[in-house]
């Protein structure tokens, strides 16, 4: 491949990235002298769905070059094309096919992966170097393994004096503050240091110290806090003791007991006033003697004045170091069994031979310092030439340290025939909102301002033109974050929202902003009975009905909120109030009856003798069955044995409730789902749930009892992707929103301040030789930090410039997804700066947009309120209707017969029925045709001419003449239902076609007429009948030719 330059892409919202990505991808495979050139691009993303959705653009975009007639929006990509390699179209067309043909077959080396998944293979090269097991397994589950060991934490209390002591002294500070003695809830919030890369590094110097070395800190910050009082004290009773002996009271001095004097007196009595009294103590030296003293008590005042200067430069040394230490005092304890559970974790780590997934980067920097970058690529093979990294500004320092040796050295080493390699970096600072996640905006900031990487020239390229929306809201959004971006403290900041912030627009002109204020009034009249904390969840159904009226779809509109328990109060009003809803709620696996009633099901089976879980089952069972009475259904199966209880309520085998025992997790799942009759109505969250149980029993527990204790952490995580719904509106939080698009984007709640970081924290560096050896203080990063000692002042502002940037980023990925209008709402804010609403006001002043007083709410709007577009079409979703995995014993059959196995043509013919037959299952009525078609048209299985003919015969056979009656339009029919017989075996005919009690059997047949397909056909009848149907007629379609033998 010839030379790259590399490039850097700073793209906004909606200015193509995907698409350049695509095309810069292609074009590389265009320049390479073959026809796998894709084997030496790696591109990275961070999420499996950026992954299938650059897989899916590139291979569609390639399928669609190896046609005659091209699409146009590729027409540009190929002109592209066109220009960097010198091809014709023809050329293009002839090297398309061929790289699509190597391509599909050799898929594994298609290179577009996540950087986790991308680490682990690395991980695996380097397993015997970090001194890893053989065979190591990947825990994703963080969570687990979290609590696991949390739980052996506790298990050693009062077997450990010191561990023991550690947790009553947690546990009373709690008290202390007002919480639950119960400490698990907060050993969780301290574990998450664990999981966070941004500590990592700090933590893993704790690992060597022990807990009686977080003890002897613990004394020494007490120690240096002891001085340092002690200092200021002594110097203030001294000076308290000489205006007392002299005859001075507080008279003499100005402001009395609230001036210098009192603020002496309550030093010299040992009580040690806050600090942040610095003009008020520079005030004092000038300006401490009351007007009316005496010249003579003026006298005995000035004589002790330098006495003074001393007391208060000792007093503002001293007061900083003590908030100081007295802040790294209070999370001692917490670090110290933050330690002790890292050991936990490590113990349980090396039990279960695994490797958790936060600590990929951790590990991989570690090894990758300590190897030369050659050895690294070498050990990798040599292969990528060529980088793409999207979402560069998600990049985490560890993670892009980690890839540079890899990246420099096909970018600086030039191969024999001259050429070098490349790297395309894509990101937009303005849209990093995953800083807790390590994602860090001043690293792609500083390398988007460098003129040069790994010692090459870079090229920086702007995508400015918004794809996406429409021009009016493309222009509030300029104007608006440049407003915003003048509140941000950073110049670094600033100048990202002053130069990289304009965005140009297309032809579509139009569109529509609204910013609501509502009166803060409204929320203390809210009615009880509508269980609402805000009022937020009414306007925003008043904005859903505007929408509405606009002439949007409901699935056209989604509401964004910044945190989850708000979309759930929205949510829980609006399906209140008649109205479809998806959320994260609505998704969530544990929110499925069905998967409910089976977890009940599992518990009562690992308990068979409590009464509880056999009770919380039966509940579940009753409300899912719709029992009519619920509380005598229960009182007369709650004291049944349980192999009678499950006799009564479950279909199938009777010892259906030992399944867990004997049977491999999974399959006893399945089996107990079956005989719960859960496959009987579609649900997918059932589906990902049975998909859980198995991925689960791959793994080190396998048995039903550790599934179900695993089961109580991972619930609330576990969702499934939302299916298309017209009728339903959507709730996201903007977190999850990033990377799409809504034609109506509501977004409430605009009333954060730009300055909120709770819970902010961080590693102050200190000497070691101070600290018994500690290298880092973990100190609580707040206001009062600007008066500690150098460098708790830096790490404060550079912690309060990174909040800021963090909440106008999350602003502008939230307004930046709306396609054609903008609805936002805030409480009117009159008093505090800095604030969303704040500056929305200002903004809506400045632009001079009209502001309009209605009942409850100001208002004001940019733009006609009218719908411009035509109404999305949403593509119907094809449900799997029957996804029983595991088989039984007995069904499974061994094929000895070698033309089964070897004779190919013979086995195109079987594949080619079964397909037919598998498409032919899915006609309800003819107007399943559509659906169909789009089936077969996504298989890719088949070829485009394999597909259209197979398509047309199924055509042909739901339209002919002789057969249409058997398809038409609100046909009674079923197919491929298994009907049992008395002796346990299955028939299952192809289709069933009933008229009240009457009932006509088709069934489907490849190749010649046989006598026995009359007597399958026949046997199915007698079947019917002796279940009370009347048999119409039967059928025969041979399906080659469209030959029909129909019978009575």
């Amino acid at each position: 491949m010839a030379h790259q330059p590399t490039t850097f892409y700073s793209a906004s919202a909606g200015s193509g990235k995907t698409y350049t990505l695509a095309r810069d991808y292609l074009t590389l495979l265009f320049k390479s002298d073959f026809n796998n050139g894709y084997r030496e691009i790696l591109a990275i993303t961070f999420t499996n769905k950026a992954v299938a959705e650059m897989k899916q653009r590139i291979l569609e975009n390639l399928h669609a070059f190896t046609q005659v007639d091209l699409p146009q929006n590729l027409i540009a990509i190929r002109d592209h094309i066109k220009a960097e390699t010198g091809l014709d179209n023809a050329g293009i067309q002839k090297k398309a096919r061929k790289i699509e043909q190597k391509l599909l077959h050799d898929y594994a080396a298609f290179d577009i992966v996540t950087i986790d998944s991308f680490n682990h293979r690395i991980l695996r090269t380097f397993a015997r170097e970090v001194e890893l097991p053989d065979g190591f397994e990947i825990e994703l589950d963080s969570g687990r393994l979290i609590s696991k060991a949390i739980h052996n934490l506790i298990a050693r209390a009062g077997k450990e004096k010191q561990l023991t002591d550690l947790l009553v002294d947690f546990s009373l500070s709690k008290i202390d503050d007002g919480k639950s003695w119960d400490i698990e809830f907060d050993l969780h919030n301290i574990a998450v240091l664990i999981l966070s890369e941004s500590h990592y590094n700090y933590i893993q110097q704790l690992k060597e110290k022990s807990i009686e070395d977080f003890l002897e800190l613990r004394k020494q910050l007490r120690s240096y806090i002891k001085t340092a009082q002690t200092d200021i004290i002594s110097k203030g009773k001294k000076l308290l003791d000489y205006y007392t002996s002299n005859g001075l009271t507080q008279n003499d001095f100005s402001g009395k007991s609230r001036g210098i004097y009192g603020w002496i007196q309550k030093i010299g009595t040992g009580n040690i006033p806050a600090n942040g009294q610095q003009k008020y103590l520079e005030k004092a030296l000038t300006d401490s003697i009351a007007g009316s003293t005496s010249a003579g008590n003026q006298s005995t005042i000035d004589a002790v004045q330098s006495d003074l200067v001393d007391l208060i430069q000792t007093f503002q040394e001293n007061s900083g170091t003590i908030a100081l230490h007295q802040n790294a005092l209070s999370s001692i304890t917490a670090l110290s069994l933050l330690n002790e559970l890292m050991h936990e974790v490590d113990n349980i780590k090396q039990d279960e031979q695994i490797v958790p997934i936060y600590e990929f980067n951790g590990i991989l920097s570690k090894q990758i310092k300590d190897q030369p970058a050659p050895f690294i690529y070498e050990r990798l093979g040599e292969r990528y030439r060529h980088y793409f990294i999207d979402e560069f500004q998600d990049t985490s320092k560890m993670q892009w340290e980690n890839l540079m040796p890899l990246i420099e050295n096909p970018l600086v080493q030039m191969r024999d025939d001259g050429t070098k390699g490349s790297l395309m970096l894509v990101g937009d600072a303005k849209q990093s909102i995953y800083r807790w996640r390590g994602g860090d905006a001043d690293q792609f900031l500083g390398i988007l301002g460098s003129g040069q990487l790994f010692l090459q020239e870079k090229q920086n390229e702007t995508l400015d033109t918004n794809w996406r929306s429409f021009d009016t809201i493309i222009k509030f959004n300029n104007e608006l974050f440049k407003h915003y971006g003048s509140y941000l403290n950073s110049d670094l900041y600033k100048e990202l929202y002053e130069n990289f912030l304009h965005q140009e627009s297309t032809d579509k002109t139009g569109g529509y902003v609204q910013i609501d204020f509502l009166d803060s009034d409204e929320n203390e009249n809210l009615e009880a009975d509508l269980e609402l904390n805000s009022v937020y969840p009414i306007h925003v159904k008043r904005q859903i009905d505007q929408a509405l009226t606009n002439g949007f779809g409901p699935s056209e509109i989604c509401v964004l909120v910044r945190k989850k328990k708000q979309g759930d109060e929205i949510a829980r009003y609006l399906v209140r109030q008649d109205m479809s809803v998806v959320s994260a709620d609505s998704l969530l696996v544990a929110a499925s009856p069905r998967v409910q009633l089976l977890v009940q099901f599992m518990h009562m089976c690992m308990y068979t003798e409590q009464q509880q879980p056999r009770y919380e089952f039966l509940l579940q069972y009753a409300v899912l069955k719709n029992q009519p009475l619920i509380h005598q259904f229960i009182q007369s199966h709650l004291q049944s044995d349980i192999d009678v209880l499950t006799r009564d309520l479950l279909s199938g085998d009777d010892d259906v409730y030992l399944a867990f025992a004997k049977a491999p997790l999974f399959q006893a799942t399945e089996k107990a789902a079956d005989a719960l009759g859960l496959f009987e109505d579609h649900d997918m969250r059932l589906q990902a749930f049975l998909e859980h149980v198995f991925e689960f029993g791959t793994g080190y527990d396998k048995t039903a009892s550790g599934f179900l204790e695993s089961w109580e952490n991972k619930q609330t995580g576990l969702s499934v992707p939302a299916a298309e719904d017209p009728s339903a509106i959507q709730i996201m939080t903007i977190h999850k929103s990033k990377g799409l698009e809504f034609p109506v984007v509501i977004v409430p709640y605009c009333d954060v301040l730009l300055e909120e970081m709770r819970d902010a924290a961080g590693w102050m560096p200190i000497n070691a030789e101070n600290y018994l050896g500690f290298e880092h203080l973990y100190i609580s990063l707040k206001k009062e930090c600007l008066l500690y000692p150098e460098p708790a002042p830096a790490m404060y502002n550079e912690q309060l410039a990174k909040a800021q940037m963090d909440q106008i980023n999350t602003l502008y990925v939230a307004f930046t997804r709306a396609k054609e209008q903008l609805f936002i709402s805030c409480f009117e804010n009159k008093k505090e700066k800095n604030n969303y609403s704040k500056v929305l006001m200002e903004f809506v002043e400045n632009s001079k947009w009209s502001l309009e007083q209605k009942t409850e709410y100001k208002t004001s709007n940019h733009g006609s309120p009218a719908r411009i577009t035509e109404a999305e079409a949403t593509t119907a979703s094809i449900l799997m209707e029957d996804y029983f995995v595991s088989e039984r014993v007995d069904r499974i059959d061994i094929s000895t017969r070698k033309g089964m196995l070897w004779a190919s043509e013979a086995m195109e013919a079987i594949d080619a029925g079964t397909q037919l037959h598998d498409y032919l299952s899915m006609i309800q009525d003819v107007n399943d045709l559509d659906r169909v078609e789009k089936a077969i048209g996504l298989d890719r299985s088949l070829d485009d001419n394999e597909g259209k003919k197979l398509y047309e015969k199924i055509q042909r056979i739901v339209s002919d003449s002789k057969l249409a009656e058997y398809y038409k339009d609100g046909i009674q029919a079923i197919n491929e239902r298994a009907i049992l017989t008395s002796d346990g075996s299955k028939s299952i005919p192809d289709r069933l076609v009933f008229d009240d009690k009457k009932v006509t059997v088709i069934d489907y047949k490849t190749g010649n007429e046989s006598p026995k397909h009359k007597t399958q056909v026949n046997r199915y009848a007698d079947l019917l009948s002796s279940m009370g149907y009347s048999i119409e007629h039967k059928i025969l379609i041979y399906t080659d030719d469209l030959h029909i033998v129909k019978w009575s």
